[in-house]
């Protein structure tokens, strides 16, 4: 196992991106298309909902014993049982992780590379995520590190911009959807928050393990409050109904950004630091399928299996037909199932931890 390096500001850089990696161009539209302007509301309900998911993924951690989540999942249930387990853990990551190499490539498409092959931009991501990875989690986080100013002053700029346009009768009323859409909205706020459950696979590889859950919580503070102006701003630009018929909401929104009245068309730039924080963020979730699949095979080394998982995420990429089912049914699917799917597998695990530490003491006092 992997000595543990990673400083609590390189976990929260990579935590953080992970959560706002893929969802930060469409959240608008997902949340208006959900819960039409009482978005926001949306945003805080699911932000609190996914506060026991975060408390679980630290009393698992804690209790992993420098395992990854998978080795531990062999340990709890057996070597059969186990590696049936773990894979409903592992193959959703694999998943996610393929998905999101298509909606980066979907987005070159449409906006800067429209006669490009789909199949060629995303070939590209995948070696990128492949020599990163590489390198081991030190890599990934040091690139974490180096992304991070541009990230924070690209969205200075932008929201600085963007409240030029901003018309505060766009956004009334601040309530106007039912219980049930906000709550439907909500959902898709915490199944993105639910990939922090990556955090599981590189635990034995964090210096500084004491007070996680404070730290998980400062993350989904942060992420909260970034989601919170993106919506507003978008829906104060464009109102709710255009905002709902937007692929890419937030990229129109950078589309109209100018600076001095002259300096226009800026989505190339941002959309290069937003690679760059998606890049941070499959680079992970790779690593993390390397290293769950390597714990799921015995094997000792896990660059031997980045190949064939690249191919694997190469061809999940290209499944989907068009951009629709790419992204928007993708968003609407994920949204209302994988927050519950994760929060019913990590209790599982918790419990599973709890009576097997329950039975290793009875065992101990006889």
């Amino acid at each position: 196992m992997s000595s543990a390096h990673l400083t609590t500001k390189q976990i929260m850089i990579l935590l953080c991106f992970t959560v706002f990696g893929t969802i930060f161009f469409t959240l608008p539209r997902t949340l208006t298309q959900a819960s039409g302007h009482s978005g926001w509301v949306s945003i805080l309900l699911g932000s609190l909902m996914v506060i026991p998911l975060l408390w679980l993924i630290t009393q698992i951690g804690s209790s992993m014993q420098g395992m990854s989540i998978i080795a531990y999942c062999l340990s709890l249930f057996g070597p059969f049982f186990g590696r049936v387990f773990a894979l409903l853990i592992l193959l959703p990551l694999l998943f996610l992780s393929g998905t999101s190499i298509r909606l980066v490539a979907e987005l070159f498409v449409t906006l800067i590379l429209p006669e490009t092959p789909l199949e060629l931009i995303s070939i590209m991501l995948i070696v990128l995520r492949y020599y990163l990875a590489k390198g081991g989690m030190a890599s990934i986080a040091r690139w974490g590190e180096v992304v991070m100013p541009g990230v924070v002053i690209f969205l200075i700029i932008m929201f600085g911009l963007s409240f030029q346009k901003v018309d505060t009768e766009r956004i009334l009323p601040l309530l106007n959807a039912s219980y049930m859409d906000v709550f439907r909205g909500a959902l898709a706020i915490c199944s993105v928050f639910s990939e922090i459950s990556v955090l599981l696979f590189i635990y034995p590889q964090i210096k500084n393990k004491s007070n996680m859950f404070k730290k998980l919580i400062w993350i989904m503070i942060i992420v909260m409050f970034i989601f919170e102006i993106i919506f507003l701003v978008t829906i104060g630009t464009y109102g709710s109904a255009y905002t709902q018929r937007l692929i890419f909401p937030v990229v129109e929104l950078i589309k109209d950004i100018a600076i001095f009245d002259f300096i226009e068309h800026l989505e190339s730039i941002f959309l290069a630091l937003w690679v760059f924080i998606n890049v941070s963020k499959g680079a992970l979730t790779f690593y993390a399928c390397c290293i769950g699949t390597r714990d799921w095979f015995g094997t000792q080394d896990y660059k031997e299996l980045m190949l064939p998982l690249s191919v694997i995420m190469l061809y999940i990429s290209l499944l989907p037909g068009n951009i629709y089912v790419s992204i928007v049914s993708f968003e609407i699917a994920k949204g209302v199932t994988f927050c519950w799917y994760a929060l019913i597998l990590l209790v599982i695990v918790w419990i599973a931890g709890k009576l097997k530490a329950r039975r290793t003491v009875n065992e101990q006092n006889t």
